[in-house]
């Protein structure tokens, strides 16, 4: 297995530390370091990640001091990894809960350990299709080069807020807070809308038709 870093309780209660929501890593993306991540690569390393507690951190750093928040959830839709979480009432905590408000930090990463193989152009357009994606122009031409997709994720070990991702699609989509009657707040961030979820056994049978589109090359 390799170890990737891509720049997410149930029943904890929401206080007036507020929380956020947002992707931590995106789907049939390429990102800056030339890696795409396939629908459905988490599903196996998910239950576990969320069972856990999951990590959250800030800039992918391995210390007790970088802990900004418990995760409440995470689950992939048709669009990528995403995750809710509920901010620390530390230090760091509040620090990156302020910077969220300001709009000066909005980008997610993570790291996790999985499986990838190299996808030529021409796989990389044909597996673009079976999705019925229609890739952006720069996106066209960094397949030109290849890229490395990403199909098995067996362990997610944590996620990041990050001024820097990998993957610039990669964002914060709101940030939550209690007012002054107790009721929870949304705040949309600007960077992106908030997107739909989906049926995720019929994402993973889409990934299944792409598998047998691509064995054909």
């Amino acid at each position: 297995m390799q170890k990737f870093t891509k720049q997410v309780s149930a029943s904890a209660e929401l206080t007036d530390t507020g929380g956020f929501r947002g992707y931590a890593a995106r789907f049939l993306n390429i990102d800056r370091q030339n890696d795409m991540i396939l629908p459905g690569a988490f599903t196996k390393a998910l239950p576990e990640f969320v069972d856990s507690g999951g990590l959250v951190l800030a800039d992918h750093k391995n210390q007790t001091g970088a802990i900004i928040g418990t995760l409440i959830d995470a689950r992939e839709d048709m669009n990528g990894l995403m995750v809710d979480v509920q901010f620390s009432a530390t230090k760091t905590g509040q620090e990156v809960r302020q910077l969220m408000n300001e709009g000066a930090l909005r980008k997610m990463s993570i790291g996790f350990y999985g499986k990838s193989r190299p996808y030529t152009e021409k796989e990389l357009q044909s597996l673009w299709a079976s999705y019925g994606m229609m890739p952006n122009e720069r996106q066209k031409a960094m397949a030109k080069r290849g890229a490395k997709v990403i199909t098995d994720v067996s362990e997610i070990l944590e996620v990041s807020v990050v001024p820097i991702p990998a993957n610039p699609d990669a964002t914060i989509l709101a940030v939550k807070s209690i007012d002054e009657h107790g009721q929870i707040e949304e705040t949309p961030s600007k960077a992106v809308a908030v997107a739909p979820r989906v049926d995720l056994k019929a994402l993973i049978a889409r990934a299944q038709l792409a598998d047998k589109v691509l064995s054909r090359f």
